[in-house]
C-alpha cells in the first residue's frame, strides 16, 4: 500500500512539473525568454519509507501486468521502441525538424 502511495506522490510531481512547464510556455514570448525560470526536483529514496520496496513494486507490477491482456506499464513501449533503434543504429528524425534544428544551430534561437 506504501508503494502505491508512493508511486501517486511521484506522478503528482511529475504531472505538476509539466504543468509548470507548459504555463511558463504560454506566459513567456519563447523558449528563449523563458530559460531562466528553474525547475523543482524531489528525490525520494523509497528504502527509508518500506522495506524491500523493490520486491513490493515488482509484485504490484506483475499484478497490474496480469490484469488484462492488453495492459502495459509506462516505458515499456518507449523501451522496446528504443532496443530497436539501437540495434537498428538510426533514429528517425522528420526533415522538417531536422531543418529546425540545424537552422536553429547555426542562427541561434529567434
Amino acid at each position: 500500500m506504501i508503494a502505491i502511495r508512493l508511486c501517486a506522490v511521484l506522478m503528482c510531481v511529475c504531472m505538476c512539473v509539466c504543468v509548470d512547464l507548459r504555463f511558463v510556455l504560454l506566459v513567456c514570448r519563447s523558449k528563449k525568454a523563458a530559460k531562466s525560470w528553474g525547475h523543482t526536483m524531489i528525490a525520494i529514496r523509497p528504502a527509508a519509507l518500506v522495506d524491500d520496496f523493490e520486491a513490493k513494486a515488482a509484485s504490484i507490477m506483475q499484478s497490474v501486468k496480469q490484469s488484462g491482456p492488453s495492459i502495459r506499464l509506462p516505458g515499456e513501449s518507449s523501451t522496446r521502441t528504443t532496443a530497436a533503434r539501437t540495434t537498428a543504429g538510426t533514429l528517425p528524425i522528420p526533415a522538417k525538424i531536422w531543418e529546425a534544428i540545424t537552422t536553429t544551430a547555426k542562427n541561434g534561437l529567434p
